[in-house]
């Protein structure tokens, strides 16, 4: 397999693919970890740094990237993006999932902050949530993989941290926003008039297309879509 090596390369490849995944999460499903040398990684080069690559992306428009694939961090091209809204994003409102519930009070303040709020980072979450990394973050953080998975909100960037005098430092960390505020319109008005059911179907026709010797229940296990 090709390597991938620069930028446009990355993107032809995703654009092509429909989906792949950051790390290798199933053995034959195409990742960025598997078709990159491990050298280019974390160089801070945004035409040959894979790490670089997967904020540029949120950041140009030109793929979505998040905890998206069942969970699992991913890119999914604009041409199959309304396919996976379409497929796992809930029809019910949030409150009537609540009501029934489908979802943890943690999910339901957290999707309540990103209700008021736009643009905020793991640390601003924490902070609005109330907790810290030891005290509490394991569940918010969970809750953020989850409002992903379900494309509720996504990833648009990253920032890092602020000191008292002004000046970034730290690793940078992803900064999240609703999807309906970060999509592009025009990826949404593709697939249209599908059901859930249907999108699914094509989702893991296109995945056993890119794959290698996999097969469809592990497939749909990888992404969160029911098989029977």
């Amino acid at each position: 397999m090709a390597q991938l090596l620069i930028y446009d390369d990355f993107l032809d490849r995703v654009d092509s693919l429909g989906f792949m995944s950051l790390s290798s999460v199933l053995p034959g499903f195409p990742s960025l970890s598997d078709e990159t040398a491990e050298e280019n990684w974390h160089t801070g080069d945004p035409e040959t740094d894979p790490w670089v690559w997967k904020d540029r992306v949120v950041k140009e428009k030109r793929l979505a990237f998040g905890c998206i694939l069942g969970g699992h961090k991913g890119f999914v091209s604009a041409d199959m993006y309304s396919l996976f809204y379409t497929a796992f994003h809930p029809y019910e409102h949030m409150e009537e999932r609540r009501a029934s519930g489908e979802v943890s009070e943690t999910v339901w303040k957290l999707w309540q902050i990103f209700e008021e709020k736009t643009l905020l980072n793991t640390s601003d979450i924490r902070r609005e949530m109330g907790v810290t990394l030891k005290k509490g973050g394991s569940k918010v953080d969970k809750a953020i993989e989850e409002l992903q998975q379900y494309y509720y909100i996504t990833v648009v960037g990253n920032r890092k941290k602020i000191d008292k005098y002004g000046k970034p430092y730290g690793w940078a960390a992803n900064v999240y926003d609703k999807v309906e505020n970060w999509v592009p319109s025009e990826w949404m008005t593709l697939n249209a008039g599908l059901s859930p059911d249907e999108a699914k179907e094509i989702i893991l026709d296109r995945g056993m297309t890119i794959s290698k010797n996999i097969n469809r229940k592990e497939l749909a296990k990888m992404l969160g879509i029911p098989y029977n």
